[in-house]
């Protein structure tokens, strides 16, 4: 498809290996927005989550290696991003517990499926638009004691503003070089 790149990492000891390209957000390292949200992350026990805007792969493929209880659906509008994520999936072997759809935010995912966990780190360019969109989506796709988790890049306060129409403890869980890892929960 195009110029291969590879990231080479390590979050809390798991090391990543993942195939990029240039076009993809961070394509040639593990940028400081996602690590923060890997090394904080706060996943459920078991049951569905959502990588929502996953680019290359590395939060729902760093989730499934941490918990083999989860079920991951990484999602994507892009293209070369589900590209590149099937492709580091297919590496990792992990197929059987994660799939992959191209579609913008919920759109192409089956109506009845809810998420015990949705995780994201939304490109700026996507702006306020798509944290109400994800709001609104989390509201209807989270289960019941279900949690979202999104790191924000100076936008905390929209970020709260919108979850807590839909969302419930809404809360700055974590602050870091200029990010914020925003967390909600659904009641």
């Amino acid at each position: 498809m195009s110029e291969k790149i590879i990231v080479n990492d390590v979050v809390n000891g798991i090391p990543l290996s993942l195939e990029s390209s240039r076009g993809l957000f961070s394509k040639d390292k593990l940028d400081l927005g996602t690590r923060i949200l890997l090394e904080n992350l706060v996943l459920p026990n078991h049951g569905i989550v959502a990588d929502i805007g996953c680019g290359y792969g590395p939060i729902g493929i760093y989730i499934a290696l941490v918990n083999q209880n989860l079920k991951v659906y990484m999602i994507d509008v892009d293209k070369k991003a589900i590209y590149f994520t099937s492709k580091n999936v297919s590496k990792y072997n992990l197929s059987n517990r994660i799939t992959v759809i191209k579609s913008n935010l919920f759109e192409n995912v089956p109506n009845d499926l809810k998420f015990n966990g949705i995780y994201s780190n939304p490109p700026l360019k996507a702006g306020k638009e798509f944290i109400e969109r994800l709001s609104e989506e989390a509201g209807r796709r989270l289960e019941i004691g279900g949690i979202i988790e999104v790191v924000v890049y100076k936008g905390e306060a929209n970020v709260i503003t919108e979850f807590s129409k839909f969302l419930n403890e809404v809360k700055v869980y974590k602050r870091a070089k200029g990010y914020s890892l925003v967390l909600a929960v659904k009641y």
